[in-house]
């Protein structure tokens, strides 16, 4: 394990925060009729005390409050031209697709978040979904991603924040014509207070690879609500070869030195949207790099990152996928037990580690199951790997479990993959 300290070969007046200033969170929810979004009084008149919200003036702006926090929230008709061939609308289906193509407004609220990135952006939905209830599709302005109605109903009515991932998007960029290389990074982290994240030098052959890592990182960054400094180390997971990963960033425009002139991702790609608050991703590979400051692009380990790398979470996030996996338990075994055709379900549990090893109190190690039958009171499944931690608990044994044990689940067809966070597409189908 690494152990974490400052390095000693950086200009320390130089570092720049990897902490910003957030940027106000825009939202525009697309109505099935333009009126909706005009009729300023009646969208105003819907808000009202929920058993989590508590609406402390109904005047624009809008102040609110949720869970502690304070909210001033902004509106205004927002004039829409969406691209029949935006990559964002593969979330709809084909009705809210083309009614989002012919609107010509919505109705957007603009608000900066609390320290609690995921609840303000859970309550941004909320708040929406209240004014607008015939809402087709959201259009998340920083992150520039469509949601579904159907999703966006049912997130506002959940108990539970969205996955961050819902908060920021990752844009791939290649120019095959002039280059083979990748452009991978972040829009979103913005406004959760981060600076946004890139990896330069990724090929076409690797770029999956890498999309996972900054994928991760940016997860985690939301959950933290904060990021390292400039230089700095931070712990994000094990490669294949079981080193740690350590990550920290640099500015792009000192980054571009560490790259062939005609990468894509080089200045003339870029444009003041892709210039501020900017780092690119570097690796720290021993101790002594983190004391010496000697930085390693992350394209360098594409070896060990493509296979079986794992990437931590922090536990208030493996609790935020518990609470929103045993919320949606209930519709798990109804489209299981309903989809036709082939099917798998995996189900994760938490296994309490050997108390030898020295694990603190609490602590599990988090392993898939396959399910062989479901039952009221609870299913048998049979693990598909060998547990690190935990003896005897090797791939192919069978055990019994309650619904109470569950932290998170997939359902596998030939053609999909449902999960807690996607279930909307399928969850109604059944429903008398």
């Amino acid at each position: 394990m690494i152990l974490f300290g400052k390095s000693k070969k950086h200009d320390n007046s130089a570092l720049r925060s990897g902490t910003v200033e957030k940027t106000p969170s825009r939202v525009i929810a697309v109505p099935r009729s333009d009126d909706i979004a005009i009729d300023k009084e009646t969208v105003l008149s819907r808000l009202h005390d929920t058993d989590e919200i508590h609406i402390v003036s109904a005047e624009v702006p809008v102040r609110v409050s949720y869970k502690g926090s304070e909210y001033t929230v902004q509106t205004a008709d927002v004039s829409l031209s969406v691209a029949p061939d935006d990559p964002a609308l593969h979330n709809l289906s084909e009705e809210e697709t083309q009614i989002l193509l012919a609107a010509g407004a919505g109705l957007g609220i603009e608000m900066t978040f609390s320290e609690n990135n995921m609840e303000s952006f859970h309550l941004q939905i909320k708040l929406l979904a209240m004014m607008v209830p015939d809402m087709v599709a959201l259009i998340d302005d920083n992150a520039y991603r469509v949601f579904s109605g159907k999703w966006v109903k049912m997130t506002a009515a959940s108990k539970v924040p969205p996955s961050p991932d819902n908060m920021f998007c990752v844009h791939l960029v290649n120019e095959p014509q002039h280059s083979k290389s990748v452009w991978i990074h972040t829009h979103g982290l913005s406004r959760c207070g981060t600076i946004e994240l890139e990896i330069l030098g990724a090929t076409l052959e690797n770029y999956e690879t890498f999309y996972t890592a900054l994928d991760n990182m940016a997860q985690r960054l939301i959950g933290d609500g904060a990021f390292i400094d400039e230089m700095e180390p931070k712990l994000i997971g094990a490669a294949s070869d079981n080193r740690d990963i350590v990550v920290t960033w640099q500015r792009s425009e000192w980054s571009l030195r560490d790259f062939p002139k005609n990468i894509i991702g080089s200045i003339k790609d870029r444009n003041d949207e892709h210039n501020l608050n900017m780092g690119v991703v570097y690796l720290y590979e021993t101790e002594d790099d983190v004391m010496n400051g000697k930085i390693t692009p992350i394209i360098k380990w594409e070896k060990y990152l493509s296979d079986n790398a794992i990437y931590y979470k922090s536990t208030e996030e493996t609790q935020r996928m518990r609470a929103l996996a045993l919320e949606r338990v209930d519709a798990m075994r109804t489209i299981y037990e309903h989809l036709p055709g082939e099917k798998t379900l995996l189900i994760k549990i938490g296994l309490t580690p050997d108390p030898e090893l020295g694990f603190d109190e609490g602590q599990h190690e988090y392993i898939w199951f396959e399910v062989n039958e479901l039952r009221d009171d609870g299913f048998t499944a049979t693990l598909t790997q060998d547990a690190f931690y935990v003896k005897g608990m090797v791939e192919g044994v069978q055990q019994d479990f309650t619904y109470d044990d569950i932290v998170d689940w997939r359902i596998y067809t030939e053609e999909n993959t449902f999960s807690p966070d996607n279930i909307y597409r399928i969850v109604g189908e059944w429903e008398d």
